[in-house]
């Protein structure tokens, strides 16, 4: 009985998929599926005032996926199948609204969204200007400006836009002794201020010299702790470059004694801060999503010190650490409790110890522990461990180690390579193009730095810096010696940290406070014609205070 119904099964089975075989070619010949598309018969209000909600009443309005004016985005706040409710953004143009849903299909209003602009006005206008800084308007509906022009130039949104106030720029613009702010709203009448002082920029500084207390390159001074629990302390090979130092324990003993103490005098001489603006511990820690602490112990006039890094730095440190990989950390050493810092610092170490890791595994190493004058601030644009999204046309990617030749670290496992015959200036030799996000103007309000490592192997080298709108070459401005071709490295891995300034020079058409794309252009430069060029390339990263510590400042 059961093998009678496995047969006829059997043969159903067979008879089902030889008539879908034979029927799909006809169906696929002579049928189209036609997916549905969102329709709009009405809406609520043709002329809402931005920030208010409308309903379109219509069909298939379930599947709608998003909805435009051009560019201009509206948040769905709820939907059903007759009818969508959104929120009309207050940044907007007068247009035909777009509904594209989740099956890919478009559908164009035939009612034209002429949106109402609420009264932008300012009511605080600045007491002065800082040549060549931002400043800001206080207000009501500052979003929903037109335009502003100072000096009777028009001039840009510095940063983020708030209701209530908003930043422009002023660099780049001849503002003389005294400069008048004139704005246009959307909607209301033109507004502009008295004469407006002019003064020279306050409250930034030069950075000093970064100074490398340990990179591990070379075995540190390591001074014994007093921990009776067992620990492994070592140099180890995957640090973020190269080399780093890792202490690990099988369960953290707390407060109970220091692991191990990694030590630097500077040659006796110890380490002069009393120029720098904000002395700062900036250091790469990586926990491998345990946890780990460590903390630095510093000697000024006689007296030695240690503090400690809780969540005050703002990355959740609590007397431990904890990460998934490699985190650049900065942490203000006056901020942190060393009052007499701005001075002479005898001894500086770096102690491992239990900290509030007590009973669980230990696990901690450190890399490029440093003094810089400030927090880094590190916003990354290109680590060259995969091609670029923008642009790859004859760079190459390289795997460390591929060329014993080149010395020094890099950071990664990779690095990029291009070379070629110099044309001079004449042609344009190769590419690399990548996408970078807008940096902070608060963040970076004291300065922009752009670091990468680089290398000329036995030859000689030259590339360009693109920053979309804007452009820059290497000279011996920079500090390096460069003209416009770079001083060949002889097969070393070198630094350059180049301090960049938007909307000055060659750069004055470069926002910074947008989204960008950066490039590197190899050209021949300043290089003679038909000699060999080689450049190598890593770690492209801005940072608001230089990573070379071999880069005088003074």
């Amino acid at each position: 009985m059961n093998k009678n119904i496995i047969r006829i099964v059997l043969v159903a089975v067979v008879s089902v998929l030889i008539y879908s075989c034979k029927d799909e070619s006809k169906f696929s010949e002579n049928y189209d599926i036609t997916l549905p598309a969102a329709t709009v018969t009405s809406i609520s209000n043709e002329t809402p005032f931005v920030g208010k909600q409308i309903t379109f009443k219509g069909t298939n309005m379930k599947s709608v996926s998003s909805v435009s004016i051009g560019a201009y985005t509206f948040k769905i706040i709820g939907q059903y199948n007759d009818s969508l409710r959104v929120e009309v953004p207050r940044v907007i143009e007068s247009g035909a609204i777009t509904l594209m849903n989740k099956y890919k299909r478009q559908y164009v209003t035939t009612q034209i969204l002429k949106p109402q602009f609420y009264v932008a006005k300012v009511t605080s206008w600045p007491a002065n200007i800082e040549r060549g800084k931002p400043f800001l308007l206080k207000g009501e509906n500052l979003d929903l400006i037109k335009e502003v022009k100072i000096a009777g130039k028009v001039v840009s949104v510095f940063g983020s836009v708030a209701p209530d106030k908003v930043s422009y720029s002023s660099a780049g613009v001849d503002l003389g002794e005294a400069s008048v702010i004139e704005i246009t709203p959307k909607a209301g009448e033109k507004q502009t201020s008295a004469a407006i002082p002019v003064i020279a920029p306050k409250n930034t500084y030069m950075p000093k010299q970064t100074i490398m207390l340990f990179d591990f390159e070379t075995a540190p001074v390591v001074v014994a702790g007093d921990a009776t629990q067992p620990f492994t302390q070592e140099i180890v090979n995957n640090g973020f470059f190269n080399k780093a130092y890792k202490v690990t324990a099988a369960a953290g003993n707390g407060w109970n004694g220091i692991y191990t103490k990694l030590q630097n005098t500077n040659g006796g001489q110890g380490f002069d801060l009393s120029a720098y603006t904000k002395p700062t511990l900036t250091l790469l820690v990586n926990t491998n999503g345990g946890q780990g602490y460590v903390q630095p112990l510093i000697t000024i006039g006689g007296s030695t010190a240690d503090k400690h890094l809780t969540g005050a730095f703002g990355y959740g440190d609590d007397y431990k650490i904890k990460t998934t990989g490699w985190e650049w950390r900065s942490y203000d050493l006056e901020k942190m409790g060393y009052a007499n810092i701005k001075g002479l610092v005898s001894n500086f170490t770096m102690q491992f110890r239990g900290g509030n890791v007590n009973g669980t595994p230990f696990e901690i190493m450190i890399d490029q522990v440093m003094i810089t004058d400030g927090p880094l601030n590190p916003t990354l644009a290109w680590d060259c461990e995969a091609a670029p999204g923008v642009e790859f046309t004859n760079w190459k990617l390289a795997a460390k180690g591929s060329a014993p030749s080149l010395t020094g670290y890099i950071q990664g496992s990779g690095y990029s390579v291009a070379t070629g015959i110099s044309t001079g200036w004449n042609d344009k030799l190769g590419r690399a193009a990548f996408a970078v996000k807008a940096l902070d103007p608060v963040v970076y309000a004291n300065g922009i730095w752009v670091n990468f490592l680089v290398n000329t192997g036995s030859k000689e080298g030259y590339f360009q810096f693109g920053f979309g709108s804007g452009w820059m070459h290497f000279t011996k401005s920079n500090g390096y010696g460069d003209d416009y071709k770079f001083v060949p490295t002889g097969n070393k891995w070198v630094w350059r940290s180049i301090k960049i300034v938007p909307g000055e020079g060659d750069l004055k058409s470069f926002d910074s406070t947008k989204d960008f794309t950066m490039d590197i252009t190899l050209y021949g430069g300043n290089i003679a014609n038909g000699t060999p060029m080689e450049v190598n390339v890593d770690y492209f990263v801005f940072t608001t205070v230089p990573l070379d510590p071999n880069l005088k400042t003074e």
